[in-house]
């Protein structure tokens, strides 16, 4: 009974916060002067040790008018109904948020709760009635449904911090894609004046290289396979190049339905990412063990498929 006792003194000690910061060799005031100091401090992570109250899974809801679905009215409901629900003690989880992703992560078992493209993230807030809760909406990627997470901090300050953070990570994403988008098209019309000077020298090079067809044999341009939008989806990809697709289809329906399409669904809190303030962001952040943060980064996700 003494050696079960002392074995579970001995790891709650190992997976404290403070026996983390000890094993990174980093100090929470370093933390914060190297995320001031950052040229991106989303690169390298802000961190935040919140309790996981629970989620609400809901079926995708249906835009209407052509605008996006009031996501902040749903999201307000699963908070009340899951703390009706859920009762502490809650565990204590890690949320991290990067340049491409939220995650949250287990530091006791070492492995991703929930890692999440912040493309996918519908809405995030605090919450009126119950102001220490952080919340955020995600939806799956085949978009049949979105799932509500609620998060408690230990104070309002710092959930009201990190709706800050997580709406400019969302903002830095959009317009990282939106830059990239502008590039393509520029690239593309570029190449297209450029074939259009070539066109005539060329089709008279590759007319005087063939032999006249008659009509009656197929030519090899003439039998090769024309593959469909659908087809393309079939191929067998890599899950980032899959991400990458469904981004893009995320933010062109975003850039048509929206007024500002950088700007997250923040509820109440209408927080605007120029809000975002590093200093503020640091006041709640802590640092992990960095194999432990390196390890949610890459990790998988049982919620989040």
């Amino acid at each position: 009974m003494a050696a079960r006792l002392l074995r579970k003194t001995g790891d709650a000690i190992k997976h404290s916060p403070a026996a983390m910061k000890r094993l990174m060799g980093i100090s929470k005031g370093k933390y914060k002067m190297e995320l001031a100091q950052a040229d991106d401090p989303f690169k390298m992570g802000l961190s935040y040790y919140v309790d996981y109250v629970g989620y609400e899974t809901f079926p995708q809801l249906e835009k209407s008018d052509g605008e996006e679905p009031k996501y902040s009215l749903l999201c307000e409901k699963a908070v009340v109904k899951v703390h009706q629900e859920q009762k502490p003690p809650f565990k204590r989880l890690v949320v991290i948020v990067s340049d491409q992703r939220l995650t949250i992560y287990d530091p006791k078992d070492e492995k991703s709760v929930v890692r999440i493209p912040l493309y996918r993230i519908a809405f995030c807030g605090s919450h009126s009635l119950f102001t220490k809760t952080f919340t955020f909406m995600e939806r799956s990627r085949d978009g049949t449904r979105t799932t509500c997470h609620v998060l408690a901090c230990e104070n309002p300050a710092k959930a009201q911090s990190m709706v800050r953070v997580v709406a400019k990570a969302f903002q830095n994403v959009f317009l990282e894609w939106s830059a990239q988008q502008r590039k393509q098209k520029r690239q593309k019309a570029g190449s297209v004046d450029q074939s259009v000077d070539q066109a005539p020298a060329e089709e008279k090079a590759v007319a005087a290289s063939q032999p006249a067809s008659d009509g009656g044999e197929e030519t090899a341009t003439d039998a090769a396979p024309v593959l469909n939008a659908e087809d393309v989806e079939q191929l067998d990809v890599s899950e980032e190049e899959k991400e990458k697709r469904h981004m893009h289809r995320t933010f062109s329906r975003r850039t048509i339905r929206s007024k500002k399409p950088d700007v997250l669904d923040t509820g109440a809190l209408s927080v605007q990412p120029e809000d975002f303030n590093i200093d503020d962001a640091a006041e709640f952040a802590e640092p992990v063990n960095e194999d432990a943060s390196e390890g949610a980064l890459k990790g998988g996700s049982a919620l989040a498929e």
